[in-house]
C-alpha cells in the first residue's frame, strides 16, 4: 500500500481548460475515468467530478465566455505528485496516461501544486504553465510544536499554522521548531 501525497491544486485557465483539467483526475464517478480522455495515473479526487467543475464554473460568473479564472481543489497522489504527474507513472501507461507538461498544452491551463507526503515527511512545489513550461522542488516538512500540548507534528512551509489542528489534542496552532 502507497503513502498517500496529498495536494492542493490551483488551475488558471479557460471554462474549457479548467474542465478539461479536472476531467483528467480520477473520481468517485463510474466509470472513474472520462472514456477516451488519458488522465493523471494514481491522481484521485474524492468528489463527483461534476461537483468540482459546478464549483470551479462559479469562478466564472459575471465573466465573458473567453476570460479565465482560476480554481483550487483537493487531490491525492500514490507516493508522491511528481511520480503521479511528471516521471514514473505516466510512462509506464502512455496509452492511457498524460503528464502535467502535456496537459497544461493541450488544456491550455497553469497549474500551481503544494502537496505533503507526512509518511516520508516531505512536501512538493511544482508548477507549469500552458507553454510546458515545469518547475519541481522538493523539501523535508518542518517540524512543529502544538501550542497546547507540545505534541510534535511536520508540516508544509506553505501550511497555515494557526489553522492547523493537533492530532493528539485537538487544538489549533503550531509553531516551527528551531533547526537542531
Amino acid at each position: 500500500m502507497p503513502n498517500w501525497a496529498f495536494g492542493n491544486i490551483k488551475v488558471t485557465g479557460t471554462r474549457e481548460g479548467i474542465t478539461s483539467f479536472i476531467e483528467r483526475f480520477v473520481s468517485e464517478d463510474e466509470p472513474s475515468t472520462v472514456a477516451g480522455k488519458r488522465f493523471f495515473a494514481r491522481s484521485f479526487i474524492h468528489e463527483k467530478r461534476q461537483e468540482l467543475i459546478d464549483e470551479a464554473m462559479a469562478e466564472f460568473e459575471n465573466k465573458a465566455l473567453e476570460d479565465t479564472a482560476e480554481y483550487t481543489f483537493v487531490a491525492m497522489f500514490a507516493w508522491s505528485a511528481y511520480s503521479c504527474l511528471i516521471d514514473g507513472y505516466p510512462q509506464q501507461n502512455k496509452e492511457e496516461c498524460i503528464t502535467l507538461v502535456d496537459a497544461c498544452v493541450e488544456d491550455h491551463v497553469s497549474v500551481e501544486i503544494h502537496s505533503t507526503e507526512t509518511g516520508m515527511c516531505f512536501e512538493e512545489e511544482i508548477t507549469c504553465d500552458e507553454s510546458g513550461d515545469l518547475f519541481n522542488s522538493e523539501s523535508d516538512l518542518s517540524r512543529c510544536k502544538c501550542r497546547n500540548c507540545g505534541e510534535i507534528s511536520h508540516f508544509g512551509s506553505f501550511e497555515d499554522l494557526e489553522e492547523a489542528e493537533c492530532p493528539e489534542c485537538g487544538e489549533c496552532g503550531f509553531d516551527r521548531c528551531e533547526e537542531e
